[in-house]
């Protein structure tokens, strides 16, 4: 057997000591990265242990569908603290009302933070005016019991609003219908004692156009394009609940024909725009000689109250119950001369544009009875007072929250018809 050279014995155990160098090196290396992995993988494991959920298992089907429909929520501290400081801050609101007895009231010479800060006068009834009225209806249509225009004198619509209003809140006043100190604290709890008046700033869409001249003969009508806003003083006084006088007694100042964008006005604080898609009335009630639109909910709470104006001894409403065929925005209007006892039969149809100005408002709301609807008004102060052609018609706003609120298929009852008697009833 042949041994190796001193040379190549020197080469083998060179390479053998830089392999086992190596390896160490290596080892000491892949030890050091063992260690932080490891000690990452602990930090790793102690942020999972902090957010642990189950790795297996599924939840149970049929206890979920159980808690989907659980109400215990309604009982959990953090609901009844919140329910709790809404309260005080409602019943601090209403503690801070300061009234004063049959004060004789006027707006005269009052700027609008002036009948903001007004005490109220109390009771409220018959041919009064002033900062009480106006805090009134205001807070009234917030709540969405409708006085028609919000204008600051009582009178029938602000007396039958509050009469249901005390109705359905359990108010036993001395004077059912009259404003009495405990139904204006309901009013200011409520609402919060909201201001009756706000400074509003106009957004372009408030004093867009086009205005035009609505000319009184029908077919001179038939040839406009719309039967749109006469001015922005129409169109704004109807955005705030109120009438054209009422909103130049406020702003005095204001130059109306020229008011653009960004203007300040101020106005009544009236209730928000509702959302489309919120139809939550399933019953309405019509009160032929009472005036009044009244709105319930599938458990039977008034949610919507309205005065209205309904047909004449020659084109009386229907005394039967009816429903909602369909319901139609900004609709056109086909004028039929057999349907009107004061024209010829003889004369011609004309169909007219939509628009706020048409004779059935920005909604019509068909019932089951053929030519009978629900609808708006051109002419939104005559609303609880004047006849109409036989159908229910309202202010233009509050014939929009209608159409936002209703559905095809609700009835449509109506009561107390004009040979009938006259009885309250729902």
């Amino acid at each position: 057997m042949k041994t190796k050279s001193p040379v190549l014995a020197a080469l083998l155990a060179a390479s053998l000591l830089a392999t086992v160098s190596c390896s160490k090196q290596e080892a000491k290396q892949t030890q050091e990265r063992a260690e932080t992995a490891a000690a990452n993988a602990k930090d790793k494991v102690q942020d999972a242990i902090d957010i642990a959920v189950p790795l297996s298992g599924k939840d149970d089907p049929a206890q979920r569908e159980k808690e989907r429909f659980n109400e215990d929520w309604r009982t959990l501290e953090s609901v009844r603290n919140a329910q709790a400081i809404r309260a005080q801050q409602a019943a601090a609101a209403a503690a801070n009302v300061k009234f004063v007895a049959n004060a004789k009231e006027s707006f005269k010479g009052m700027t609008p933070a002036a009948i903001n800060d007004a005490p109220v006068s109390i009771p409220l009834k018959g041919d009064v005016s002033g900062p009480s009225v106006l805090k009134t209806q205001v807070y009234l249509d917030r709540l969405n019991f409708s006085v028609g225009a919000l204008d600051g004198r009582w009178g029938r619509n602000t007396a039958i609003a509050l009469w249901w209003y005390q109705r359905s809140r359990g108010i036993n006043a001395a004077e059912p219908g009259a404003m009495d100190e405990a139904t204006f604290r309901s009013l200011a709890s409520e609402t919060s004692s909201a201001p009756a008046l706000v400074e509003q700033t106009l957004t372009a869409d408030d004093v867009k156009g086009p205005f035009v001249t609505i000319p009184e003969d029908v077919y001179d009508k038939e040839k406009l394009d719309c039967l749109c806003y006469e001015s922005k003083l129409e169109k704004l006084a109807e955005r705030f609940h109120t009438s054209q006088e009422f909103l130049e007694q406020l702003n005095p100042d204001v130059n109306f024909d020229s008011i653009d964008a960004g203007a300040k006005l101020w106005a009544p604080n009236v209730r928000a725009v509702r959302a489309a898609g919120t139809t939550d009335i399933a019953r309405v009630v019509v009160s032929i000689r009472g005036n009044t639109f009244n709105a319930f909910d599938a458990a039977g709470n008034l949610i919507f109250h309205a005065p209205t104006t309904l047909g004449s001894k020659y084109d009386p409403s229907p005394n039967e119950t009816t429903e909602v065929k369909s319901v139609t925005l900004d609709p056109h209007f086909h004028y039929q001369p057999t349907l009107f006892h004061e024209v010829p039969d003889s004369d011609p149809e004309a169909n007219l544009n939509p628009g706020p100005n048409s004779p059935v408002g920005v909604v019509w709301i068909a019932l089951s009875k053929p030519h009978f609807g629900i609808h708006g008004t051109s002419d939104p102060e005559s609303i609880g007072y004047a006849s109409s052609h036989g159908c229910v018609r309202l202010a233009n706003w509050d014939a929009r929250e209608v159409a936002q609120r209703i559905s095809k298929g609700v009835q449509v009852e109506f009561l107390d018809t004009r040979t009938g008697s006259q009885t309250a009833s729902r």
